[in-house]
């Protein structure tokens, strides 16, 4: 009677059976008793097992069954001075980690993220969307994010911290990758997996995979929003004048070939200029509103685009001669 009664105070199977899928980290429940010598350990898929001695993290079980034993609490046993053949009851904490992946869970930014732009220089943006993680190292993630709780929930993770934590790598990976608001205007949808790269060092050193990354909105001021539609539909006016497809890809090629087509009409040399004018401005637009795929930066380009309109200008002004005007075009189209 005696031994059956002691044997159910002390902790023989320990295992944990997550129903509630949205558990990150989960306690055994203990209730002071001692764990005996030998006592089975289950650890299942996408779990792995802590044992923390006083608040110390000792010895981490990924997924399998084992006996605990001196031989296979090589940590624990140190700590608490067991020679090997030790083979008292034992109390120790054992906690659960969960390593599935999570998914779709949401970040925004309550601040603008300020982006440096050539053209418009800092510029407020507020972006939000979702984001999948999984614990990567249960130890690292456990010594950053424990606390006295015995059941931490995945949205109760995300409240304390960590979600603002998304945030703020975020701005800062946005800051690193030197887009300008043009870029990530045209790539928006895009963004995340742009970004991901740099991101997921950031979290691996807290030990968590950020398993993916989604910009689902990128929201800019509204008077930045409408100087942005002002060129879009200015763009597609000059466009639509000198008959310009959204496919057109070799915009050198493009313009020599309206050059002739003038030409061929009889425009002279001023209708030349004036196409190269019109081609020069649709393209410097495109440029703010699209990815720069050229040889020049896209300060570069932008400074050569200004530098071909005023030269057309002078052109038409009978500053300059047609030989001349052509010239320095070739040249400045060449460095694009």
């Amino acid at each position: 009677m005696v031994l059956s009664f002691l044997r159910r105070q002390f902790i023989e199977i320990i295992e944990w059976v997550d129903e509630t899928r949205n558990t990150l980290i989960w306690k055994f429940p203990d209730e002071d008793r001692e764990i005996k010598m030998g006592a089975q350990l289950t650890v299942r898929e996408s779990q792995v097992a802590l044992l923390v001695n006083e608040g110390k993290l000792a010895d981490v079980y990924p997924p399998g069954r084992y006996e605990l034993t001196t031989r296979n609490m090589p940590i624990l046993s140190d700590l608490r001075g067991w020679k090997y053949g030790f083979n008292s009851p034992f109390k120790v904490d054992v906690y659960f980690v969960s390593t599935r992946e999570f998914q779709g869970l949401r970040w925004g930014t309550q601040q603008p993220v300020m982006v440096q732009d050539p053209e418009l220089s800092l510029v407020p943006l507020r972006a939000f969307g979702t984001f999948g993680m999984r614990v990567k190292d249960a130890a690292t993630f456990f010594r950053e994010f424990a606390g006295t709780d015995p059941v931490v929930t995945i949205e109760e993770f995300l409240d304390g911290g960590f979600r603002s934590l998304v945030v703020t790598y975020f701005s800062n990976a946005l800051k690193q990758s030197g887009r300008t608001l043009a870029e990530i205007n045209a790539r928006a949808n895009a963004l995340g997996e742009d970004l991901l790269p740099l991101l997921k060092p950031e979290f691996e050193r807290s030990g968590v995979e950020l398993t993916r990354f989604l910009v689902e909105s990128v929201t800019l001021p509204e008077d930045i929003q409408k100087q942005l539609l002002d060129q879009d539909l200015e763009l597609r006016r000059l466009r639509k004048k000198v008959g310009m497809s959204q496919e057109v890809q070799d915009m050198n090629k493009f313009l020599q070939f309206q050059a002739g087509q003038g030409l061929e009409k009889g425009e002279g040399s001023t209708g030349v200029a004036r196409s190269a004018v019109e081609l020069s401005l649709g393209m410097q637009m495109a440029q703010q509103m699209q990815q720069s795929t050229g040889k020049a930066s896209p300060e570069e380009r932008a400074q050569i685009l200004q530098t071909l309109k005023e030269l057309a200008e002078l052109k038409d002004a009978g500053v300059l001669t047609q030989e001349e005007f052509e010239a320095k075009k070739k040249e400045l189209l060449s460095r694009l």
